[in-house]
């Protein structure tokens, strides 16, 4: 089968094989970018790019994309204020409208499933630029084409991802395709800013060898890195287990000595985030959650000489300016790749190149759930809450349990 035609809104729509074929041409655009060559591949195509949130990066990374490959752009930004949104359109008549504009259609907005509600009303291609604090899967292509230019390969790296991993997409979908293609992952979090509960139980169907940290409390000044303890017996085994000897109550400089040879011996990327500051409630930040992460040069100096250090952008406190001129810091080359990756991309769903894969997924896929009525996600930034014409659908986890077919998250029902 090939990607011609297809949607992408969650980084499990694409197979480890339909990724490594975005990747292996984003290779080939890449070399193309730097000779210089102008790619006429979708000449006579329009991308039409609406974003009701703020974007850098995203929209200006996929407009570039479109246009080297001869395309034409119709942007659409602030699109919650300058579109009938703001007079009450919905999701469904404003993609309706679009697909007739656009061969294909990239979207970001605040709620989370949007985008999948929308992918559901077009006869167009549907590319997710982020869905509230759901997922953004093109980000985790170009997360995943970094680490394999640089590093080489992305099995076998140990990654830690570090900061607000609850309320940042990005990491969302990134946590789960390091742990398809087998990377070692280790999470640091402030506390109540770990991986949500949904993204934990795709981690386990993965059979993923998780190890977390309750925080990443504050780089002092010596440049030691200060660890709350782990919270379950698991974790404190672990965190034992590279510290040397010791009962779970010994002293911090024991556990940052621990987890700086840990650092040192088996990080081959970190991975930073920011604070979600629009997607907490009033009052939800803490001067303990603010200060909780950060990297600076006197990391740099504890941290591997080839390491690499990502970051999603943009950044505040978490990544100080004078890391910048590091030779590990990565994340402006980072930026520079979603260019090659979203051009291979964009490629592949317009049928522009063919690329013959494997059909995915190979196991059966999973069915709905039937018998719901009345059952309603209790996700309040669901878009199933806004958009009151969208039928809450389910995915049975087990009698008692559903998961939103939009957002993921899980509903008890009794």
């Amino acid at each position: 089968m090939t990607l011609a035609g297809r949607h992408l809104i969650s980084i499990n729509d694409f197979s480890n094989e339909e990724i490594e074929a975005v990747l292996n041409l984003a290779d080939e655009m890449s070399s193309a970018i730097e000779k210089g060559k102008r790619l006429d591949l979708c000449q006579g195509k329009e991308l039409y790019t609406i974003f009701y949130e703020p974007s850098t990066r995203t929209r200006s990374s996929f407009e570039t994309a479109m246009h080297r490959l001869g395309g034409t752009v119709v942007t659409h930004a602030e699109a919650q204020v300058t579109s009938s949104a703001a007079k009450g359109e919905s999701i469904a008549d404003t993609i309706r409208v679009l697909e007739r504009y656009a061969d294909i259609i990239v979207m970001r907005h605040p709620l989370d499933g949007s985008t999948r509600l929308a992918a559901e009303h077009s006869s167009v291609p549907v590319i997710s630029g982020g869905d509230g604090a759901h997922e953004h899967p093109t980000q985790t292509l170009l997360d995943l084409y970094t680490i394999r230019k640089e590093k080489g390969a992305i099995r076998g790296k140990g990654v830690a991802l570090c900061g607000d991993l609850r309320h940042g997409r990005t990491v969302h979908s990134l946590v789960i395709a390091l742990a398809r293609f087998g990377a070692e992952i280790t999470c640091i979090a402030p506390p109540d800013f770990g991986l949500p509960d949904h993204i934990r139980d795709i981690l386990k169907a993965y059979r993923c060898k998780l190890t977390e940290y309750e925080s990443l409390e504050d780089i002092v000044a010596e440049g030691s890195l200060v660890l709350h303890q782990p919270r379950v017996e698991s974790r404190e085994s672990r965190v034992e287990s590279r510290g040397g000897r010791g009962t779970p109550e010994r002293s911090v400089s024991r556990l940052q000595t621990g987890f700086m040879s840990f650092l040192l011996e088996n990080l081959d990327v970190l991975y930073f985030t920011r604070l979600q500051r629009e997607r907490l409630p009033t009052g939800k930040i803490g001067d303990a959650a603010e200060e909780s992460y950060r990297i600076n040069r006197q990391l740099l100096e504890k941290s591997r000489d080839d390491a690499l250090i990502m970051h999603p952008l943009p950044r505040t406190n978490e990544l100080a300016y004078e890391v910048d001129q590091d030779k590990r810091a990565a994340y402006f080359r980072q930026a520079g790749y979603g260019v090659p990756v979203r051009m291979a991309l964009i490629a592949l769903l317009l049928g522009a190149v063919e690329t013959r894969v494997s059909e995915w997924p190979k196991r059966k896929t999973p069915k709905l759930a039937k018998d719901v009525s009345g059952v309603r996600c209790l996700n309040p930034r669901c878009v199933t809450q806004a958009e009151r014409y969208a039928t809450a659908k389910f995915y049975p986890v087990n009698p008692q349990l559903l998961r939103c077919y939009y957002c993921d998250w899980m509903v008890q029902v009794v």
